[in-house]
């Protein structure tokens, strides 16, 4: 198998496209239908908060539609989630190719982290531009603050998702909670509130989850006007290069043992 610390994909960009493509054509079996059910997730997360905003009688509390100040606190996390988890099962589903010549788990893992990054254009345009016009919010104020909060999201799903790919191959308990463990950042995401309106001593902690900082990145460039005390893309950013990194050691310990499950 070839050397584990790449940065960059390996062996062309013509295997990578070839593997996303069939990962694509393997998770969304079924046609049209099987893509609709790739975004019918946010959709429903969307709406369930939604109602229960609408329940409380809860109000944004800054000058934003509930509809899309929902939407900008669940998509990060949603991007983060689905990355990770992604991650966490391509290696299983596509144990077989690592036998091929020029196929190694990087090649499958790099594969993984593009269709992600396709699946999260496509929702958060699907997503945003259903609100838009249904609800009439907003176009929003920024539109490379968007994209950077959503690069941002992506990479930080990605550097834990390759960690949480190669664990899980080495441990069959660390992959089963994975999902259990993904559950309560949910609500260190900034879905239901903004980082300004909490308490001091609570912001000081929450400082400490990515999730908050991307959330209030993307909220700072959906919403004109709307500026945050705590969003900085550094601390994501390097959360998730820190889990990439420390994947690269690990998987070259398991090559080397061959220790990853599905290897010839």
């Amino acid at each position: 198998m070839a050397e584990a610390f790449h940065i960059a994909p390996p062996g062309g960009p013509g295997r990578v496209l070839a593997l996303l493509d069939r990962e694509r054509r393997t998770r969304f079996a079924g046609g049209a239908l099987g893509y609709l059910w790739a975004y019918i997730n946010p959709v429903v997360w969307i709406a369930l908060i939604v109602g229960l905003f609408v329940y409380l009688d809860r109000r944004p509390p800054i000058d934003a539609g509930l509809e899309i100040f929902v939407a900008t606190g669940i998509l990060p996390y949603v991007a983060f989630r689905q990355t990770v988890t992604a991650l966490s099962r391509i290696l299983p589903a596509h144990r077989h190719m690592r036998t091929l010549p020029g196929v190694d788990t990087n090649t499958i893992l790099w594969a993984g982290m593009l269709l992600e990054a396709i699946n999260l254009a496509v929702s958060a345009l699907l997503i945003f531009g259903g609100v838009t016009l249904i609800f009439g919010a907003a176009l929003p104020a920024s539109l490379p603050g968007v994209l950077w909060a959503f690069a941002v999201a992506w990479a930080l799903g990605a550097g834990v998702g390759r960690f949480t790919a190669i664990a899980g191959q080495l441990s069959q308990t660390f992959a089963r909670t994975v999902p259990l463990a993904l559950r309560p950042f949910f609500w260190l995401s900034g879905v239901f509130y903004i980082a300004a309106e909490l308490p001091a001593g609570v912001r000081d902690l929450m400082w400490y989850s990515p999730f908050l900082h991307v959330t209030e990145l993307l909220r700072e460039g959906y919403f004109l006007g709307f500026d945050s005390p705590m969003a900085d893309a550094r601390y994501p950013l390097l959360i998730g290069a820190g889990f990439y990194l420390a994947s690269l050691p690990l998987e070259r310990f398991a090559t080397n043992r061959r220790l990853l499950r599905g290897m010839s």
